[in-house]
Formats: C-alpha cells, sequence, structure tokens
C-alpha cells in the first residue's frame, strides 16, 4: 500500500474507533438513564496511557515516559460532581480503588501498602479540594526490553527521568514546562539529588525490577524457546527421513519444519535486538 493511502488509512480507522467508542459510551450512559441508575452512579472516563499519534506539545506517546505517554483523559460524572467543573491537580488510576471504596462508605479495611488515595475530595470540590498526602509522589517504573526503557519521578511540580541503560539523568518542571523541552539538572543539583533519594528508596522498598533483571529473564526466555524449536526440527526431520510417509504427511511434517524453522530465526534475531538495545542510551 502507498504510504500516502496507508496514512489515510490509518486515519480512518483511527476517526472510526472513536466514532465506535462515542457510540458505545453513549449505549452505557442511555442504559444508566433508562434503568434509573443514572444520579447513583459513579462513570469515569479514562484511557490506559497517552495517544498513539501526535500529542503536541507534549513529547512522547504511547509506552514512553513523557508527558505525552503519562498524561491521559479523566473525566467523571456521578452525584456531588458539578456539570463542567474542572480540576488541575495530578491524580493516577491507582487512585481509584480508594476512591471507590471511600464513596461506596465501606467500612472494609483496606491494605495497609497502597499508593492510592482517596479522590472524593477534588471529585466534590474540585481545585479547592484538599487531597492526602502522597508517601511518594508518582512513580512510573518502565524497566522494557521492547521499548526505551525509562523510570519517571513526579513529586510536586517537578518530575525526574532516569534512562535504565545509560544512567542518565533529567529534571523537569512539568508545570511550568509541559513540553518537557527545559532540562534542570544542572540548575538544580540539590532538587535532583532529593528526588533520586526518593525514587531509589520507593524502588528498593517495592523491589523493582532492575533491567539486569529484564535483560536476563528475556535472555533466558528467547533461549529456552530457541532450544525448544531446535528440538522440534531435529524431530521433524528425522521423521522426513522416515520411509513409507504418505504425500499428505510429508506436507504437513514439512510445514510444521518451516514454522519451527521460522520461530528460530525470530528467536534469534530478537536475541541479537536485546543485545543493541541493552547498550542504546537513546530517550525516544
Amino acid at each position: 500500500m502507498p504510504k500516502k493511502l496507508q496514512a489515510l488509512w490509518e486515519k480512518a480507522n483511527y476517526a472510526a474507533m472513536m466514532e465506535n467508542m462515542d457510540a458505545s459510551i453513549g449505549m452505557v450512559l442511555d442504559e444508566l438513564q433508562a434503568q434509573g441508575l443514572e444520579d447513583n452512579t459513579y462513570v469515569i472516563f479514562s484511557s490506559d496511557n497517552g495517544g498513539g499519534q501526535s500529542n503536541a506539545p507534549l513529547q512522547g506517546g504511547k509506552a514512553k515516559m513523557w508527558e505525552g505517554g503519562l498524561r491521559i483523559p479523566m473525566i467523571v460524572a456521578g452525584p456531588g460532581i458539578a456539570a463542567n467543573s474542572q480540576c488541575d491537580q495530578p491524580v493516577a488510576q491507582w487512585d481509584y480503588l480508594t476512591t471507590m471504596h471511600d464513596l461506596a462508605g465501606s467500612t472494609a479495611a483496606l491494605p495497609s501498602d497502597l499508593d492510592g488515595i482517596s479522590l472524593r475530595p477534588v471529585f466534590e470540590h474540585g481545585n479547592d479540594g484538599t487531597l492526602a498526602t502522597r508517601d511518594t509522589g508518582f512513580v512510573f517504573h518502565f524497566p522494557a526490553h521492547y521499548t526505551v526503557p525509562i523510570t519517571a519521578f513526579r513529586s510536586g511540580d517537578f518530575k525526574l527521568m532516569r534512562h535504565l541503560n545509560s544512567g542518565e539523568i533529567k529534571l523537569f518542571n512539568v508545570v511550568k514546562d509541559m513540553g518537557e523541552t527545559n532540562d534542570l539538572t544542572k540548575q538544580m543539583p540539590e532538587k535532583t539529588a532529593e528526588m533520586v533519594q526518593q525514587l531509589d528508596a520507593y524502588l528498593q522498598k517495592v523491589g523493582a525490577w532492575t533491567m539486569d533483571e529484564v535483560y536476563a529473564t528475556r535472555t533466558e526466555e528467547l533461549e529456552k524457546w530457541t532450544l525448544e524449536n531446535q528440538l522440534k526440527v531435529d524431530q521433524l526431520n528425522k521423521k522426513l527421513n522416515e520411509t513409507g510417509l504418505s504425500q499428505e504427511d510429508r506436507l504437513e511434517l514439512s510445514k510444521k519444519l518451516k514454522e519451527s524453522t521460522a520461530k528460530i530465526k525470530h528467536c534469534k534475531e530478537n536475541l541479537e535486538k536485546l543485545n543493541l538495545d541493552r547498550n542504546s542510551d537513546l530517550w525516544f
């Protein structure tokens, strides 16, 4: 497919998905109204990550720890929430459990080690609501082998980013600089050191994986699959050398041999890419 046609198709496909989602959400809201439940039901519209298209003026998108990958929509409707109100306080989806526990009036005890806090104050009072103090700000630890591995840590107005291969640190004031264009590490070394210490303490407390552990696990996985498929190849070749095979059996065995051989090649290519990625210090 020509590139221009491919681009048009992707936009049309994206638009169709948006229309389908809009219609589906409308069906849910209509049914809540029909059942007489809209006045005692909270509806939250959100996303699992930033958009896959352009998120300008934010940098990055899906699977990236830049603001374009972390900032997501959050629209809430329900009892006590004023129509057309807005709240600018940063929150996270791991706040939902504590929030719903609070809104439901539950007396059951929640685990003591939850990161989330109740958003009820800002649901009901917007920017005038006072949220509980978070022990640690917002930690997004992403030791991924398949994309740029970065840990992001938001505390107050500041966001620290650490590249998990190179160890390079960046610091941004994401309230004044949501596009993350002005690295403050040199201007604010004390703030940088403070946030690094807080981040490391949190990661140690929760037993977060390191990149060495991720790469070792992925390498072991790929080597295991390579060995398994090599054994299949050896067995299939042995069967194909047997006499008296029907043409149908021979074709089926040849098909399986081709599949296992392709899987071995794929695993080896992934191992090579893994070794290259491990030495990459790219941020995008």
